[in-house]
C-alpha cells in the first residue's frame, strides 16, 4: 500500500488556497513559535483605526512563503537553474523571516528588549535549540545557519534569495500590501500580483523586471506609497502606538524605582522588566500579555500609570497637534509646550510625542536608499540594459522627488489648541 502523502491546505483571503505538501514546510508551520505568530497582530494597534485589521503575522508569513514559490515556479519556467537545496532556503526563509515579532509587533520594537529588534531574535530562534531549530536541523544540519545568513543578510549563496526576502521588490512586501490593505478595507495597497511576478526575470544574480512589466511595478510602489501615508501613518495609529509604549515606559521607570511590584505584574512579562529575558520567556509573550497588563494597570496606584492603560484600554488617545504631517516641527518653542504640560499636570515625558516617522517600518520606495533592503529596483530597457526604474518611469520620479520626513506631535487633547498656537505661531 502506498504511503499517504500529508498535504495541508490553508484558505487565505489574499491568495485563495495555500497549499504545503513538504514534511519540512508542514512541521516548520506546527512549530510552537510558528503557531505564536498567530497572536501576534500584523499592523500592531492600528485596529484602532481601521476595526479589520485584526490579522496576524501568522497568515502574513505564510502569504510571503507563497509568493516566493510563485516566484521560483515562475524562474522554473523560464529556463532558470535552480539548485533545490537553495530553494529550500529561499522559501524557509521566506516563512520564517518575521517568526522573531514581539507583541504588537513593530509598535514596541526596541522598547520591550532594548538593542534588539525582531530580526535580532529571529536569528535566535533559528540558531538555538528552538522547536523551529531541530526541524530545520533534521532536514539538513547546516539548513539553520543557512537560513538565518539569508535573513541577517550575510548570505553567500545567490544574492536573488536574499533580494526576494528582504529587499525593495520582495515578497515580504508584497504580501503585507495587500494583506494591510484587504484587512483594513482600503484599496490602497492593491495591484496585481501576478502580473509582476510574471514580468521578473534574473539578469545575472538580479532579479529584474522586464520593460514590459513596468506598469506593474509602479503600480505595486504607488501601493506601497498610499499605504505609508494612509494605513501605516496614520495619526490615530500612531497616537496609539504612542501611549502603548509610553505606558510600558512609564512601568520600567516604576519598576527600576521599586514602586512597581511583581504582584502588579502579568508573570511573563516580569523577565522583562528586569531586562535581558531568556529567548524561552521571550517567545512567551504576545498581544494578550500587554493587553492584560494594560487592564491590570488601569488599577494601578500610579496616576500616571493607570491613565496611560486607561487611555489603551478605552481608546482615549492623545491627540495630534497638525491634523497632517508636517515636513519639521519648530524644535526651538517645544520647551514651551513641555512647560505648557507640566504647568497642566501632564508630565512631559510621557505627555509629549515628537512623532518623526522618517524611520518608519513600512517605507517608501526610495531610489537612493542605503541598506540590505535598499537596493534600487531595475528595469530592462529595450536593449536588456538594467535601469533602475526612475530612469524609465516619469511618474515614479516625481514620486520619489517628494518628502521623506513626516513629523507630528501629540499631547493630551486639553492642552491641543494651546500647543498648536505656540508651535504655529
Amino acid at each position: 500500500m502506498r504511503e499517504r502523502v500529508r498535504e495541508q491546505w490553508y484558505r487565505d483571503p489574499v491568495h485563495d488556497f495555500i497549499t504545503l505538501r513538504e514534511p519540512l514546510f508542514l512541521e516548520l508551520v506546527d512549530t510552537p513559535e510558528f503557531q505564536r505568530l498567530r497572536r501576534i497582530r500584523q499592523l500592531g494597534a492600528s485596529y484602532g483605526t481601521y476595526h479589520g485589521a485584526e490579522h496576524s503575522r501568522f497568515g502574513h508569513s505564510l502569504g510571503a512563503l507563497w509568493i516566493m514559490t510563485m516566484i521560483l515556479e515562475r524562474f522554473r519556467h523560464i529556463g532558470v537553474p535552480l539548485d533545490e537545496e537553495w530553494v529550500t532556503v529561499a522559501r524557509a526563509a521566506a516563512l520564517l523571516h518575521d517568526v522573531g515579532h514581539g507583541p504588537f509587533s513593530h509598535a514596541l520594537e526596541g522598547r520591550l528588549t532594548p538593542g534588539l529588534d525582531h530580526e535580532d531574535w529571529t536569528l535566535r530562534i533559528l540558531l538555538e535549540p528552538t522547536h523551529i531549530h531541530q526541524v530545520l536541523s533534521k532536514a539538513d544540519r547546516d539548513l539553520p545557519q543557512r537560513v538565518a545568513a539569508v535573513i541577517s543578510g550575510e548570505h553567500a549563496g545567490p544574492a536573488f534569495i536574499r533580494d526576494l526576502v528582504s529587499s525593495q521588490l520582495d515578497v515580504d512586501r508584497m504580501d503585507y500590501l495587500l494583506r494591510d490593505s484587504l484587512y483594513t478595507g482600503v484599496t490602497y495597497g492593491t495591484f496585481d500580483l501576478q502580473r509582476l511576478i510574471n514580468t521578473l526575470q534574473l539578469d545575472g544574480d538580479r532579479v529584474v523586471s522586464l520593460a514590459k512589466g513596468i506598469v506593474a511595478v509602479e503600480e505595486y510602489l504607488l501601493a506601497r506609497y498610499f499605504m505609508y501615508w494612509q494605513v501605516y501613518l496614520h495619526k490615530t495609529t500612531r497616537s496609539q502606538e504612542v501611549v502603548l509604549s509610553r505606558m510600558w515606559q512609564r512601568a520600567v521607570d516604576l519598576w527600576r524605582e521599586d514602586r512597581l511590584s511583581e504582584s502588579e505584574v502579568p508573570p511573563t512579562l516580569v523577565p522583562f522588566l528586569r531586562g535581558e529575558p531568556a529567548l524561552w520567556q521571550y517567545l512567551a509573550v504576545d498581544d494578550h500579555d500587554l493587553v492584560y497588563a494594560a487592564k491590570m494597570w488601569v488599577h494601578s496606584q500610579d496616576r500616571i500609570l493607570s491613565d496611560l492603560a486607561g487611555r489603551f484600554i478605552e481608546r482615549r488617545l492623545l491627540k495630534p497637534v497638525y491634523k497632517v504631517h508636517h515636513s519639521s516641527v519648530p524644535r526651538e518653542r517645544l520647551p514651551e509646550v513641555e512647560a505648557l504640560l507640566a504647568e497642566e499636570g501632564w508630565p512631559p515625558e510621557y505627555y509629549l510625542a515628537v512623532d518623526d516617522v522618517s524611520g518608519a517600518a513600512y517605507d517608501l520606495y526610495r531610489p537612493d536608499g542605503t541598506g540590505k533592503r535598499k537596493k534600487p529596483i531595475l528595469v530592462l530597457d529595450e536593449t536588456g540594459t538594467p535601469q533602475e526604474i526612475t530612469q524609465l518611469s516619469p511618474t515614479m520620479r516625481a514620486l520619489s522627488a517628494g518628502p521623506r520626513v513626516a513629523v507630528n506631535v501629540f499631547v493630551p487633547e486639553s492642552v491641543v489648541e494651546r500647543a498648536r498656537q505656540i508651535l504655529m505661531a
